[in-house]
């Protein structure tokens, strides 16, 4: 009997840089090629040599398109890849704006570098169109042959749009395994998307646990406190600042305020989306309404008179973006969602010292990021190069986040057949998944592990 192994090089103990290399025989499958973001040492992760050799891959499987999870793939063409790329349709269209997007800010940060020898870009626009290439786009639901021993299916995840749970079946000759990935799972009634696909079965599951230590509020609850914050804010004469991920927040957040607007809560505000790569975003997820929820499908197809509706306005150009930072009492969504480059550092370095203005996070915020500082309340930051006191007010709306919270997580492992699978927690902060740890031993009799980073284990 040929013996699987899973080594997991990613999203160990800590939130980003999902991948997890899949062998059996002479099989080799990655799952996923994320980038590390947060500190300084994080990043200099996404600088190593890989643990494996690129051109031995059978295939990549990309869960969804978020950096996370894909953003080092192109480097792998430049180490000798040559085979599959394999993921959702609708991912793939999001990854030729993402890895471009990524490009274009590592361009950027080297020309804005104060270092003598500034560091090289991990990739450029020929590795991503070499990955571009070898794409595949795939509908959920269909199964996927990688190799004479290994097939693959899509679920759909509740993430983003195109996010999916990774189902993997591996086949010895004498009985056939089964993992699932769940990727990056979304929390039920989220705006948009579908709710998590239920998975029944699996001898393996390698479960995310970024919120495995707490719950979202309620969506009403979720509503009202921003509906407030945002309202306070803008008859104070404020600016409202929103980081966002280009890629399923901001839709969300716009879809969110259009919801305050038609409830009466806000009553035409003016909402500023500045960033190309959502503005780009928002286009391809008007080509996929297929895979909407049935309230946006409904909303689309009759939309209600809304005399209130928002006053929204896409600022593509730097020029437009420069001329928008130097207003008040409007709505700014910007990348990036942790702060860490992006538009939203120059609203932040006009408006963070006003304590009429707000910031309010939708999103996790890595540590060691300045989204982090912002939410551990430190002050002063360095934005820009520049300290400064941080007299706005931070606020955290933790039920927009696009991630299952624990009562979420616990739901989606309760669609399990007994015996349940041999469970692997990944990305997630230690302390979080340790919560979660003794919640899934409480109530299902799991025993989950959890794995140090390079760790290989027999599946």
């Amino acid at each position: 009997m040929t013996i699987t192994t899973l080594q997991f090089l990613g999203a160990t103990r800590s939130v980003t840089g999902s991948s997890f290399l899949l062998q059996h025989g002479s099989s080799r499958i990655l799952i996923d090629c994320g980038l590390v973001q947060g500190s300084y040492e994080a990043n200099a992760r996404n600088r190593l040599p890989f643990s494996f050799d690129p051109s031995t891959l059978d295939a990549v499987v990309l869960s969804h398109a978020h950096l996370d999870h894909t953003g080092l793939t192109p480097r792998l063409m430049a180490e000798g890849f040559h085979g599959r790329i394999v993921t959702t349709w609708i991912t793939k269209d999001l990854l030729s704006i993402l890895w471009n997007d990524y490009v274009r800010v590592q361009q950027s940060d080297a020309r804005a570098s104060r270092r003598r020898v500034p560091p090289s870009p991990l990739y450029s626009e020929r590795e991503v169109e070499a990955a571009l290439g070898h794409c595949e786009g795939h509908p959920y639901e269909k199964v996927v042959t990688l190799s004479p021993s290994c097939r693959v299916r899509f679920l759909d995840a509740g993430h983003i749009l195109g996010s999916s749970i990774v189902e993997v079946w591996i086949d010895d000759g004498k009985r056939e395994k089964k993992l699932v990935f769940s990727g990056d799972l979304g929390h039920r009634d989220k705006p948009i998307v579908r709710d998590p696909t239920v998975v029944h079965d699996a001898d393996a599951l390698i479960l995310e646990s970024t919120y495995g230590d707490r719950n979202h509020k309620s969506k009403a609850d979720t509503f009202s406190e921003l509906g407030r914050v945002i309202a306070e804010t803008l008859a104070a004469g404020g600016t409202v600042l929103m980081p966002v991920y280009a890629i399923g927040r901001s839709q969300d957040v716009l879809y969110v305020i259009n919801q305050l607007t038609l409830h009466g809560v806000l009553d035409r505000p003016r909402v500023f989306l500045d960033s190309p790569m959502a503005i780009r975003a928002a286009e391809i997820y008007s080509k996929h309404v297929e895979v909407f929820d049935e309230e946006a499908v409904g909303l689309m197809r009759n939309p209600p008179k809304n005399p209130r509706a928002p006053l929204v306005q896409f600022t593509d150009s730097p020029a437009s973006s420069r001329a928008l930072a130097r207003m008040n009492g409007v709505i700014i969504l910007a990348g990036s969602g942790m702060c860490e480059g992006g538009r939203i550092q120059d609203h932040l370095a006009r408006h963070l010292d006003d304590p009429r203005s707000c910031v309010i996070f939708t999103g996790y915020q890595v540590e060691g990021t300045l989204g982090r500082r912002l939410v551990d309340g430190t002050s002063p930051v360095r934005v820009k190069g520049k300290l400064m006191p941080v007299k706005a007010k931070i606020h955290t709306i933790n039920g927009l986040s696009a991630h299952a919270d624990q009562s979420g997580l616990l739901e989606w492992v309760g669609g399990f057949h007994d015996p349940k699978p041999q469970t692997f927690l990944v990305h997630g902060e230690w302390q979080k998944m340790t919560v979660l740890a003794a919640a899934l031993q409480e109530r299902y009799g799991i025993k989950a592990m959890m794995p140090t980073w390079q760790e290989s284990v027999i599946v």
